[in-house]
C-alpha cells in the first residue's frame, strides 16, 4: 500500500470516528422516530402505559380548537375498535393498520358506520403526552388529527413485554354515519393513513 493510500484510509476512519460520535441533528433525530408512515420510538417504555379516553379527548380537543376546528368526544364503540388494533399489534409484536383486517372492515367489524373515518398507530411512547406530540410531529398522523368533520375519539395502548417498542398505540377518529348525509357531497372515504 502507497503512503498516499495509507494517509487516504487513515483520514476515512479518523472521519468517520469524528462523524460517528456527533450528536444527530434535529432533523435527523426526528426523522429517525418515523418508520414509513407510522410512528415508531425505539426504546420504548419498560413497562405499560396507561392511557385515560377523557384526557386524550381533551388534549386533541385543545389542539384542534387552537387550529379553529370543534373538538372531540370520546365515544366506546371506537374506543373498543382501537382497544382490539393494539391488542392485536402486542400480540403479534410489530405495527401494522393491517392486522385484523383493513381499517374499514374492523370499524364495520366493531359496530360503526363512519361517515369520517382515521386511524393513528405508535409504537413505543410511553404516555399520551409522548404520543400525541409524536403524532403532531408526523404530516400524516397530525393531518388525521386535525381531519374537518370528525366529532369522536377512541384510543388504547395495549403492552408487549420483552419487546424493543413495548407499548402499542392506537387511536380512532370518526364520525358515525347518521344517514342525515348521502351523495358525492357526503364527506371524504374512510381511510387509514392520509395519502
Amino acid at each position: 500500500m502507497t503512503s498516499t493510500s495509507l494517509r487516504s484510509v487513515l483520514l476515512a476512519v479518523v472521519a468517520g470516528a469524528i462523524l460517528a460520535t456527533m450528536p444527530p441533528t434535529p432533523s435527523e433525530a426526528l426523522f429517525s422516530l418515523f418508520k414509513k408512515k407510522e410512528q415508531v420510538v425505539e426504546g420504548g417504555q419498560t413497562g405499560p402505559a396507561t392511557v385515560n379516553a377523557a384526557d386524550a379527548a381533551a388534549k386533541i380537543s385543545d389542539y384542534r380548537r387552537s387550529r379553529g376546528l370543534p373538538p372531540v368526544t370520546v365515544d366506546a364503540t371506537l374506543t373498543a375498535i382501537a382497544a382490539s388494533q393494539a391488542q392485536a399489534m402486542a400480540r403479534a409484536r410489530k405495527m401494522s393498520h393491517s392486522l385484523g383486517g383493513s381499517f374499514p372492515s374492523r370499524l364495520s367489524r366493531g359496530g360503526y358506520d363512519a361517515l369520517i373515518a382515521a386511524e393513528n398507530l405508535a409504537a413505543g411512547p410511553r404516555n399520551l403526552d409522548e404520543v400525541i406530540s409524536s403524532w403532531r410531529a408526523s404530516k400524516g398522523h397530525n393531518a388525521n388529527l386535525l381531519k374537518a368533520g370528525v366529532t369522536q375519539i377512541g384510543i388504547a395502548v395495549a403492552y408487549a413485554p420483552n419487546n424493543k417498542y413495548g407499548n402499542y398505540w392506537a387511536l380512532v377518529l370518526g364520525t358515525p354515519d347518521t344517514g342525515q348525509q348521502q351523495g358525492p357531497d357526503a364527506g371524504p372515504p374512510v381511510s387509514a393513513v392520509p395519502q
